[in-house]
């Protein structure tokens, strides 16, 4: 899956069968902040959401970046992913 910081649209996103998933985010005083998370109906039950949130939890720690996560699957998938929960406190 190739996925890109298409940084115009605020979001990190993949194209699969003409379909585009992403997550969106925003910078905010050096925090960037994980908004939301879409995936359309056609590629849901792919794992496209958690290939999305581990290259953006990876791009996230690989940068340093600090980040408060907004998006409710993210914060799921940070529970159920004790390797990221250090990025998300302070």
């Amino acid at each position: 899956m190739n996925i890109i910081n298409n940084v115009d649209l605020h979001r990190f996103e993949t194209e699969i069968d003409g379909e585009i998933a992403f997550v969106e985010y925003q910078w905010k005083e050096g925090v960037i902040y994980i908004l939301h998370t879409f995936v359309p109906n056609a590629l849901r039950g792919r794992g496209v959401a958690g290939q999305l949130a581990e290259f953006v939890l990876g791009t996230i720690r690989k940068e340093n970046w600090p980040v408060k996560i907004y998006c409710p699957f993210f914060k799921k998938y940070v529970e159920e992913h004790p390797e990221y929960q250090d990025l998300t406190h302070p």
